[in-house]
């Protein structure tokens, strides 16, 4: 068998050393480039999360908007036709007073007509 000397032992493991040092290298910088890539996504996260906060505001204050109008106009609906049945009903006293005098005219040219004959 042969021997190892000290020298080639030597160059070897400067090899094996400088082999492992690229290796570490590399594994470090793809470590870099994660971190890098990790902290822009959290960024993008970040400002999605916002968005959506925002637009769920956005939607709840439009839901509340159109509740409001849609009431508004119920209410203004079931006014106007409480107006008009409070309208319809001085009509039908008035209609009705009509009736009477028209009533007590014709009572009274009747008694006219009587007494006249």
């Amino acid at each position: 068998m042969a021997t190892v000397t000290t020298d080639l032992l030597d160059a070897r493991l400067e090899a094996a050393e400088a082999r492992m040092d690229k290796r570490f290298s590399a594994i470090e910088t793809a470590i870099a480039a994660l971190i890098q890539s990790h902290h822009e996504l959290r960024a993008d996260f970040k400002s999605l999360k916002t968005t959506v906060i925002i637009t769920a505001i956005a939607s709840v204050l439009a839901i509340g908007g159109i509740n409001a109008t849609i009431l508004s106009n119920m209410v203004a609906a079931f006014d106007s036709g409480k107006d008009f049945s409070a309208k319809q009903a001085e009509i039908q006293k008035q209609v009705e007073q009509v009736r009477v005098m028209v009533k007590e005219l014709r009572e009274e040219r009747e008694q006219q007509k009587s007494s006249r004959n």
